[in-house]
C-alpha cells in the first residue's frame, strides 16, 4: 500500500527523454532530484471534511450524541450524512501518508536548478554547460512553494523529507484568501538563524522571498498586519497604550510585487503571473514557468508547466497569452472543484475539460478538488484514463520527475 502513494511520474516530453541530478553545493539546503511535489491537492475545507469526520468514526459508524436527541428523523439525516460523506469517511482511515483521499490546501512545491533571469532564451541559444553552471560554481538544488495556506506546516512536514528538503527558499501567492495564505506566520519555523543583525550582533532569520500582486498586499497588510509593517517599523513590531514598542517574533519576509504578464525571478525560477477570475470579484494569479531538463545533443531541454489552482473563468487576454506567447503546454495544474455542479469560484470538471482541449496540454493534473463530490481517487482516476485527454486527479505527494 505504501508504495502506490509514492508513485513518481517519469515525464518524457516529446523533445526527447532526459534526466536530470541535483547537486549539492555551497548555499544549498538540500539535495534533490528536480520536479513538482503536490504538497496539497483539496479544496479550501480539505478532506475530510470536519462535519463528516467527527460525525462518523473510522469504521463509518454513528458517533453522533448529543444533539440527536433534538432533531427530527434522526436516523434519515445520519444515512442522507453517511452517502454524502463517503470520501471523508476513507480519507479518515490510515496513516495520511498512504491515502489519495486525504487532501490539505492547494499548495505546489518546485524543486528545481534553474539559474533564470527575466529575459527568454531559446532551446537553440544555450546549452547544457550554461544549464548546470552560474558563474563558475554548480547549480544549486532550490525550492519555490506555491501558497502556503491553512494546512501548510503539516503537508511540508510529511512530504518534504521524502525528498530530502529542508527549507524554502521562495514563496508565490495566487491570492489572499486563507487556503493560500494562511500559513504565512508558519513560514518563520522554516527559517533558520543564519545571520546576525549587524547592530545587535545576534542571530536573526534569513527573510524568505515572497512574490505577489499588489492587490493580495494590500489585503495581507491588513490581514496579517504584524508580518507587513509600516517603513518605520519591523516585522513583528507593535506599541502599546504607553507607547512602549513591543517586538514579536515572526516570520520574516523580503516581499516583491508582480505584475500580469510581467516576468519575474523567485530563487532563479523565472514565472509570468496569468491573472484568472476566482469569483467576478476577485482577480486571482495562475504561474507559467519553465523547469530545466537535462542535456540531449547537447540542447537545453525544458518542462512548461501552467499552474492554474483556483479559476472561475479565464479572461480573453490570459488564454490568448498562454496559447500564442507561451510554448506549449506539458503539464497543466488545473482548479475543479466539482463534477458537474456550477460554482461562482471555481471550475467544475466540464469546465476544466473545456479548457483542457483549447490548450492542448501533454498531461493535466486536477486539484482543488471538493472532499465528497467526486468518487474516491483511484476510482475517479479510473474513469478520467476512458476521456480523449490525459488527465487526472492529483494527490497530496504526488510527485512529478524531470526525467
Amino acid at each position: 500500500m505504501a508504495a502506490s502513494v509514492f508513485l513518481s511520474y517519469k515525464l518524457t516530453t516529446n523533445r526527447g527523454r532526459c534526466e536530470i541530478s541535483a547537486t549539492k553545493c555551497e548555499g544549498s539546503s538540500s539535495s534533490s532530484t528536480a520536479g513538482l511535489l503536490f504538497l496539497g491537492t483539496g479544496s479550501s475545507t480539505g478532506c475530510p471534511k470536519p462535519s463528516c469526520a467527527l460525525l462518523f468514526n473510522a469504521n463509518g459508524n454513528n458517533v453522533h450524541s448529543t444533539s440527536s436527541k433534538s432533531l427530527n428523523n434522526i436516523d434519515e439525516y445520519l444515512e442522507t450524512m453517511k452517502r454524502n460523506c463517503k470520501v471523508s469517511s476513507m480519507a479518515r482511515k490510515g496513516n495520511p501518508r498512504y491515502n489519495k483521499d486525504y487532501r490539505g490546501n492547494p499548495s505546489l512545491l518546485i524543486i528545481h536548478q534553474n539559474n533564470d533571469t527575466v529575459e527568454e532564451h531559446s532551446e537553440d541559444d544555450m546549452n547544457v554547460d550554461e544549464i548546470q553552471t552560474n558563474n563558475g560554481k554548480a547549480s544549486c538544488t532550490k525550492t519555490v512553494v506555491i501558497d502556503v495556506g491553512k494546512t501548510f506546516t503539516e503537508s511540508a512536514l510529511r512530504w518534504m523529507p521524502s525528498h530530502n528538503l529542508t527549507s524554502i527558499d521562495a514563496v508565490v501567492l495566487t491570492h489572499e484568501h486563507m487556503d493560500a495564505v494562511g500559513g504565512l506566520d508558519d513560514l518563520r519555523g522554516f527559517q533558520g538563524m543564519n545571520t546576525r543583525n549587524p547592530q545587535t550582533g545576534l542571530p536573526e532569520q534569513t527573510p524568505i522571498s515572497v512574490h505577489l500582486s499588489k492587490t493580495c498586499l494590500l489585503a495581507l497588510q491588513r490581514q496579517f498586519f504584524y508580518l507587513f509593517p509600516k517603513k518605520d517599523k519591523i516585522a513583528g513590531e507593535t506599541v502599546s497604550s504607553d507607547g512602549t514598542k513591543v517586538r514579536r517574533y515572526v516570520s520574516k519576509l523580503d516581499v516583491h510585487v508582480v505584475q500580469s504578464f510581467q516576468p519575474f525571478v523567485a530563487a532563479g525560477l523565472r514565472m509570468i503571473p496569468l491573472p484568472v477570475l476566482h469569483g467576478e470579484d476577485l482577480i486571482c494569479n495562475g504561474y507559467a514557468f519553465a523547469l530545466d531538463g537535462c542535456s540531449s545533443n547537447d540542447k537545453k531541454k525544458k518542462t512548461n508547466v501552467v499552474y492554474l489552482s483556483d479559476i472561475s473563468r479565464m479572461p480573453i487576454d490570459t488564454e490568448t497569452f498562454i496559447m500564442e506567447n507561451l510554448p506549449p503546454t506539458d503539464v497543466l495544474v488545473l482548479d475543479a472543484l466539482t463534477p458537474e455542479s456550477n460554482n461562482p469560484t471555481h471550475f467544475n470538471l466540464k469546465q476544466a475539460l473545456e479548457l483542457v482541449r483549447k490548450l492542448k496540454p501533454r498531461r493535466t493534473f486536477l486539484v482543488g478538488m471538493a472532499c465528497d463530490c467526486f468518487l474516491p481517487h483511484d476510482e475517479m482516476n479510473r474513469e478520467l484514463k476512458e476521456l480523449d485527454v490525459h488527465i487526472e486527479l492529483a494527490h497530496d505527494g504526488l510527485f512529478i520527475e524531470m526525467r
